[in-house]
């Protein structure tokens, strides 16, 4: 039987959890690279083969899956001359990174001369949806584009959406974003306030959960946190990150973005505080630290139809 060859560039806690998932669902065969040799090494063990550099994955794989921290590594490592010479004509690769869409649109635009099928495709979910294959992938392509990538995206995600053009992918990804890193910021500071005047984070969470505060990420990121588990899902890093990139984005098209503006800082001064690398969650935390609150509690997520 010969498997589809796929290649994963980028082994962090989401590349790596994607790999892992196309190892375990057994129809692929997954050559990786990374920076980190021993994150590659540690899929070695899982059966994927280890590539000398991402030339070597691109000149050897049929689909490629890149997962990176950002628009300028990207950049480095897609458009590099050796590796832009090493990928064949047909090759598809699939961007899984959440860029800016001005980014995948360069990206996208050097690499199709060479016949080589260059989508931005960033996702919702995290660390744990990527190695259930239950992530929310946002296609910046028409489906009929990718009739060969459709198992690796059917194998990565239960949620797929197809945005229709380079870049809008990645669009809706930072709108996302915004919205939900938003959400963050606003749950914790209410949080705090409510603990601050000597209420139960636990007795909080249990009740605003059938509210209309509930939300995905009160639900999702703030049952850790109120269990004091900071530990990363989505870093306070690249929550700084995506946000700058959103405001970027609308800089340059003089939109106003006063709310985003305010919370881009609030993740940044988190991150200053020592936070950078724990997960979102985190900002919690830090409001905690300057109100001189800790807001606990026991907590159980109640699952709507």
């Amino acid at each position: 039987m010969n498997l589809q060859k796929i290649g994963v560039i980028g082994l962090g806690l989401m590349g790596g959890g994607m790999c892992r998932r196309l190892l375990d669902v057994g129809n692929f065969d997954v050559t990786v690279a990374d920076v980190d040799l021993a994150k590659a090494q540690e899929l070695a063990g899982r059966g994927a083969h280890v590539a000398a550099s991402a030339d070597e994955v691109v000149q050897s794989c049929d689909i490629v899956v890149v997962s990176l921290p950002n628009p300028a590594i990207a950049k480095d490592v897609l458009l590099k001359e050796s590796t832009r010479n090493a990928m064949r004509k047909g090759l598809v690769i699939l961007d899984f990174s959440t860029l800016d869409a001005d980014t995948s649109k360069e990206i996208s635009a050097a690499l199709a001369p060479a016949g080589v099928l260059y989508v931005d495709t960033p996702v919702s979910g995290g660390p744990a949806e990527a190695a259930k294959g239950a992530l929310t992938i946002i296609i910046g392509a028409r489906e009929d584009e990718l009739p060969t990538a459709m198992p690796v995206l059917k194998a990565l995600g239960t949620s797929i959406h197809f945005a229709n053009a380079r870049g809008a992918g990645t669009t809706i990804k930072l709108v996302n974003n915004v919205i939900s890193l938003g959400n963050v910021l606003i749950a914790a500071e209410a949080l705090v306030l409510g603990a601050k005047a000597g209420v139960d984070g636990g007795t909080m969470f249990r009740i605003l959960q059938h509210c209309g505060a509930r939300s995905l990420a009160l639900v999702k990121r703030f049952p850790k946190a109120l269990g004091g588990d900071f530990s990363p899902g989505f870093m306070v890093d690249l929550a700084e990150k995506d946000l700058a990139l959103a405001l970027d984005m609308a800089h340059k098209m003089k939109v106003p973005m006063m709310m985003a503006s305010l919370g881009h800082d609030i993740y940044l001064t988190t991150s200053r505080s020592g936070r950078g690398k724990l997960d979102t969650n985190a900002v919690l935390q830090y409001l905690e630290e300057l109100n001189g609150i800790e807001v606990r509690g026991e907590t159980e997520v109640v699952v709507k139809a």
